[in-house]
């Protein structure tokens, strides 16, 4: 069989070649480098550059097993034991023979493993650590590089199986996600793995707030003093209020409400809110004003004038009108 007529490759080969002759037979593996898991399973393919050739095999230390076909033969390995494995596959083409050979390189590679070190609490200082395990062909240790990112963090990279970094907590990086990347070459080859975990910050309260409709208040008034309170976990409230006032507490003590205040609910009103990790407090000042002149007290007095002068006009009339005199007392 003439393989410039039967390999579309081989054709542009021919063309290549002088006399239009196809040149010398070559053999392949695929993959170039083999690069697999300890343990795990692995098929290569040997594959000749053209098919006039009188025998194609494998060169193996272990039990050959796999299939072939027009032009190329697998060798599979359903479980790699060997840290380092030289292959070759060859091809006999005539009188030429043709070798290629490559290295298979094992290896164990753990996913990352992230460290916290105690409670992170907002305002201390804290620090993480991620770890991992490789394990290569001898004698080079394995080639790694960890990444630490994330969780508002500035990213860290060390040469090895452990990075770490200190920082100084933040109440916003409660919730957010530190990633670890691990890389591990293996000659041009690259294993990646990465593990991730959610910072859980705690708070000592913060942004306390004592809010009011508004701070100065007429007698009679319904009042409502709210307070809010920032924190993890959340703070408990307790308030400090004006001597003799009473009082109703709604939302667990987050609102006080009172209504038809009086002068005595004026004063300072004082928020207290408490965890594990510390206290915060706020307050406010509130003033409360007499009660305001009833709008019906001038009519009132507007009328009885005018009713006494009404009398008097009256009794003036009858007097020059009819003659009355006023009886003697």
């Amino acid at each position: 069989m003439d393989p410039c007529r039967s390999w579309g490759a081989m054709a542009l080969l021919c063309l290549l070649v002088p006399g239009g002759h196809p040149g010398p037979c070559r053999v392949s593996i695929s993959p170039e480098e083999p690069t697999v898991e300890f343990g795990t399973s692995l098929l290569l393919n040997c594959t000749s550059s053209c098919r006039n050739y009188s025998r194609l095999s494998w060169e193996v230390s272990i039990t050959k097993m796999g299939t072939q076909g027009p032009g190329w033969m697998s060798l599979s390995i359903p479980n790699v034991t060997n840290w380092r494995l030289e292959l070759q596959c060859f091809g006999v083409f005539g009188a030429q023979r043709h070798v290629a050979i490559t290295t298979l390189h094992a290896y164990r590679f753990s996913h990352p493993k992230i460290y916290l070190e105690g409670d992170m609490v907002a305002g201390k200082e804290a620090h993480v650590t991620c770890n991992v395990s490789a394990q290569v062909s001898p004698p080079n240790p394995p080639n790694l590089r960890l990444t630490l990112r994330g969780g508002g963090l500035p990213p860290s990279t060390h040469r090895g199986p452990s990075v770490g970094l200190g920082f100084m907590v933040q109440p916003e990086q409660h919730g957010r996600e530190v990633t670890c990347e691990a890389v591990l070459q293996l000659g041009h080859h690259t294993v990646n793995t990465s593990a991730a975990v959610t910072l859980w910050v705690w708070a000592a309260p913060h942004d306390v707030r004592v809010q009011a409709p508004r701070t100065v208040f007429t007698t009679g008034d319904n009042l409502t003093v709210v307070c809010r309170a920032e924190g993890n976990p959340p703070p408990q409230l307790r308030w400090e209020l004006p001597t003799n006032a009473s009082w109703e507490l709604w939302d667990g003590g987050t609102t006080i409400t009172v209504p038809a205040a009086q002068r005595v609910h004026g004063g300072t009103y004082r928020c207290l809110a408490e965890n594990r990790y510390g206290a915060s407090t706020a307050s406010i000042d509130l003033v409360f004003q007499g009660s305001p002149r009833s709008p019906l007290i001038p009519v009132a007095v507007t009328l009885a004038v005018v009713t006494v002068l009404a009398v008097v006009a009256v009794s003036w009339w009858l007097y020059r009108a009819q003659g009355w005199k006023l009886m003697p007392s």
